[in-house]
């Protein structure tokens, strides 16, 4: 079972399920709900328990890549996929409060 995280701030919130989301560079989640600020950083992510007034659901798997890596985009997000539903639960999580995502529907790799 993996840890959550779940942070406050003052800030608009948008919140993401899916059935599998994938964090850059190493966070795997089945199952949650994923907070982001306005500016687009992750503040907090933890199980879907029970639906949640403005969550947007989707399924599938959500790829949530950091905004300057647009050189690599392509080749990672193939990579990710690919290798996604081969991971083993367990992994250590390092979440970089500071860092701005991109998010990337399963559809669209």
């Amino acid at each position: 079972m993996l840890p959550h995280l779940q942070f406050s701030r003052n800030r608009q919130m948008k919140r993401y399920y899916s059935h599998y989301t994938f964090i850059y560079p190493d966070i795997s989640l089945k199952n949650h709900i994923v907070e982001i600020d306005d500016e687009d950083r992750i503040t907090g992510f933890f199980p879907f328990t029970k639906e949640i007034e403005k969550t947007e659901f989707y399924s599938g798997l959500l790829i949530f890549l950091p905004k300057e890596m647009t050189s690599i985009q392509n080749d990672l997000l193939k990579k990710i996929k690919d290798s996604f539903l081969h991971k083993e639960d367990g992994v250590t999580i390092h979440l970089n409060l500071d860092i701005h995502y991109r998010i990337f529907r399963e559809e669209s790799i």
